[in-house]
């Protein structure tokens, strides 16, 4: 009655990325698009958060990526694409992190703008949102 291929959203851990997809594309592109002029209206409070809990959401958002993609089926196209993003994206939020903290004792140049991160987090949703609807 019905084929597998309208399927979207075939397991819960579909529906949680797509949501947490739209979660973070919400948060990085509505920033982005006041700071440029293109809307007049923002998220209530989301200008004042500093620097470092947006590298903290990046971390985060690229370890859930890289784990998604680890739970991809091996032949589906984003099984790589995911794991490899993930990964990318988990160390960029981690080296500010790790340089905090004094484990390394140097930084990524441009890292501390927060328009940086309002893109890196808009790639991460947008990753987790496209994956999230894909058919297994």
């Amino acid at each position: 009655m019905f084929s597998k291929k309208g399927m979207i959203f075939t397991s819960p851990r579909d529906t949680i990325s797509f949501v947490i997809g739209l979660i973070l594309i919400t948060f990085g592109i509505i920033p982005l698009l006041n700071k440029f002029g293109a809307i007049t209206w923002n998220i209530p409070g989301i200008n004042i958060l500093p620097v470092g809990v947006l590298i903290w959401i990046t971390a985060i958002a690229g370890f859930y990526i890289l784990i998604d993609g680890f739970i991809e089926p091996p032949m589906h196209i984003f099984h790589w694409l995911l794991i490899i993003a993930g990964l990318i994206m988990m160390v960029i939020g981690l080296l500010p992190i790790l340089h905090s903290f004094g484990v390394i004792g140097f930084k990524i140049p441009g890292m501390d703008n927060l328009v940086v991160y309002q893109v890196i987090i808009t790639m991460e949703g947008l990753g987790l949102a496209i994956a999230g609807t894909t058919m297994h």
